[in-house]
């Protein structure tokens, strides 16, 4: 609510209201747009919208070395929250209030505005914080570390403090938060070490309010509450920060202590932490997780319990090094990274028997580091015997589209002998592992779709995982390819822009996975008598209606179905939001004999479809297409590909073209129908 003598936004909390008044609060005052994503505020003053971006506020500058400076004041080690005269405030606007419902464990939540005794409250709690603060830091019970800067900008600990100006790890929980973490964290409390790094987690100013609609089934029926949450903070694994939070209260925490116990016996564990290089006892099993394309940086993520946890120690933890170690982090993907990893495996392969096996955890859709994977197998004398694939990910608002679900596990062995093979046999090799793959996780999810749920277990991007992981057992069973001597081809260094010899055996094996991704709703037998162009578009349709845009899909799809030039069929080629042209789109367009679907049954189904949209009769629609579809009379096979494909377009194109997707289902009764003679 515009407060116009103090120049500010007093805030209320309003419930019962109607879908306008709704649809109108979702707009807010910040969004993000543009290339790089940037922030805008966004706000109207008097019938005057003023929009600003969130960098120009900051005073964003460049420095003399290129990186990126701005006007914030950066906190010191006695702040716990904004000086008066700092850009970035934080104010509690809503209370949420619980009331048990009866007995049982429900729960009744109302939202309230804040009032004067409410922030009153939180005054006393600034004081007493502001009183301790010093002595709690001495103690070990609240953090007083530092944030350790590294990695691109708008990552972790730069952008903590590029974004909001915090220096050290507490300056990520306020005043409410830190005085109920500082009363926790006592030695007097033997559960210390497991509860403080579990309600760091949800107690944070990096908590986004998550809030989801209530569970309905099939039916409709309500078989579930609404969800209002303070998510944890690594949610999604990055120290993003945030314009607004959510504050859990000590009642939404789970103060359970039972604890799960599993006793090992006295001389079943031993912990030492230290680089895999220095390893110097032998193992029979290893078991790693690699950090690839520095996707995730764990040393940095570890620090924010670090912090709380360095003053005040587990029992018997007091020798233990607290600090992430970050200088012996294996990090990025460069010549460097390699080395790094195939010394670190070299060793663990050196300290483990001839019957030994690592397990290698891997995740990633990049076929260039598949390809390193592979160099870093061969230099360390391992191969690949074995490889399953485990869903690791649950479904998330995060995730949507392309996203993989799980991971491949990779079993690695010694290898024994000097196996020989060329590149030719070795293609049919990698055809016929990559394709038995497939057929198992393709059968996994039909499977799982007759038993339990609706949704693949597996998606394409999964799929192509597992395609690498195939042509990896194929690929490091042998010692010399070609003549090369493969270690030695291993540790070769790439140079920048070059496709090495791994990279085109990898780049053949995805687009094996690829060719034998026949989207469900079409019959094999039907899949294969089409060309590259309609498997293409049929295959990308399948993907967008599953919510994937990214311009890579269209790519890949492209080189594994043989397309000369998919850009002719797309509407949008813009990187993160590509899509195929509709029916109407193509309108009398890709019909000559210079086009890929020139001819082909797609093609006359998609131009029925655009008839029946502008309504023209269905007696010339059919006349039509019997003349677009060769064969149409002749094979009778071509009729019932011309309704499968019909009936492909009505159910992937239910949600992203509704008019078109009814002119399909109309299109598919009115050959069904057909009388002929």
């Amino acid at each position: 609510m515009p407060n116009h003598d103090k120049k500010r936004y007093d805030i209320t909390i309003q419930t019962g209201v109607s879908d306008r008044e709704l649809v109108e609060a979702e707009k807010g005052s910040i969004g993000r747009e543009g290339r790089f994503d940037e922030a805008y505020l966004t706000h109207e003053v008097k019938g005057v919208t003023y929009r600003t971006k969130v960098s120009t506020l900051r005073g964003n500058y460049k420095r003399p070395d290129g990186s990126i400076g701005n006007l914030l004041r950066l906190w010191e080690r006695h702040d716990f929250m904004p000086r008066r005269d700092d850009l970035l405030q934080e104010r509690l606007y809503c209370i949420q209030w619980m009331r048990q419902r009866g007995a049982g464990k429900l729960v009744d939540y109302e939202f309230r505005s804040v009032t004067a005794e409410d922030c009153e409250r939180e005054r006393v709690v600034e004081s007493y914080i502001s009183q301790h603060l010093t002595d709690w830091q001495a103690t070990g019970r609240l953090p007083d570390m530092r944030i350790e800067v590294g990695g691109p900008p708008r990552y972790q600990g730069q952008d903590l403090v590029r974004s909001r100006g915090w220096t050290h790890w507490h300056h990520l929980f306020n005043p409410r938060q830190l005085l109920l973490l500082g009363l926790l964290n006592t030695r007097e409390c033997p559960f210390t070490f497991l509860l403080i790094p579990k309600y760091a987690n949800y107690l944070s100013r990096l908590c986004a309010w998550e809030t989801t609609p209530a569970r309905r089934n099939r039916e409709g029926k309500q078989v579930g509450g609404a969800s209002n949450n303070a998510k944890q903070v690594f949610t999604n694994q990055a120290l993003n920060t945030l314009f607004s939070y959510g504050c859990r209260s000590s009642r939404d925490l789970e103060w359970d202590l039972e604890f799960k116990s599993f006793p090992l016996g006295n001389n079943a564990l031993i912990v030492k932490p230290h680089s895999a290089k220095d390893i110097a006892t032998q193992n029979d099993v290893y078991v790693t997780d690699p950090p690839y394309g520095a996707a995730i940086k764990y040393d940095e993520i570890l620090d924010i319990f670090i912090a709380w946890l360095r003053k005040n120690p587990p029992p018997d933890f007091s020798d233990w090094i607290w600090d992430s170690r970050r200088a012996l982090a294996i990090q990025g993907e460069d010549e460097d990274f390699r080395r790094g990893m195939v010394a670190a495996y070299k060793r663990m392969a050196k300290c483990m028997p001839d019957n030994g096996i690592q397990v290698v955890m891997f995740t990633h859709q990049s076929g260039s580091i598949w390809a390193d994977m592979a160099n870093i197998v061969w230099a360390s004398g391992l191969q690949v015997t074995a490889a399953w694939y485990v869903v690791t990910e649950t479904e998330n608002a995060l995730r949507e589209g392309s996203h993989v679900k799980g991971t491949v596990l990779l079993v690695l062995r010694k290898r024994q002998g000097t196996h020989k093979t060329t590149r030719d046999d070795l293609a049919w090799e990698i055809q016929e592992e990559v394709e038995t793959q497939v057929v198992a996780l393709t059968g996994l999810n039909q499977q799982a779709k007759g038993l339990y749920r609706e949704e693949n277990v597996f998606e394409d991007a999964d799929i192509q995982m597992a395609g690498y992981a195939a042509a990896l057992r194929v690929l490091t069973r042998y010692a010399v390819i070609d003549g090369r001597d493969m270690t030695a081809e291993a540790i070769r260094p790439r140079v920048k822009g070059e496709t090495t010899f791994v990279d085109g055996l990898i780049a053949f094996a995805v687009d094996t996975a690829n060719q034998c991704l026949v989207p469900q709703g079409l019959p094999q037998v039907h899949w294969d008598k089409l060309r590259g162009a309609e498997r293409f578009y049929l295959k990308l349709l399948d993907l967008e209606s599953h919510g994937a845009k990214t311009l890579d899909n269209y790519q890949n799809f492209a080189k594994a179905f043989k397309v000369r030039d998919f850009k002719p069929l797309l509407a949008s080629h813009k990187a993160n939001e590509a899509r195929l042209k509709s029916a109407v789109e193509f309108g009398r367009s890709e019909m000559g004999e210079g086009s890929e679907l020139h001819g082909s049954v797609l093609r006359a189904v998609l131009y029925a479809v655009m008839e029946l949209v502008k309504n023209l009769d269905s007696g010339e629609v059919l006349a039509h297409l019997t003349l677009n579809v060769p064969n149409y009379y002749a094979d009778i096979t071509q009729r019932e590909v011309v309704i499968e494909l019909a009936d492909y377009l009505a159910k992937r194109l239910d949600g992203i073209q509704p008019d078109e997707a009814s002119a399909a289902r109309v299109l598919r009764e009115l050959v069904r129908n057909q009388r002929l003679g």
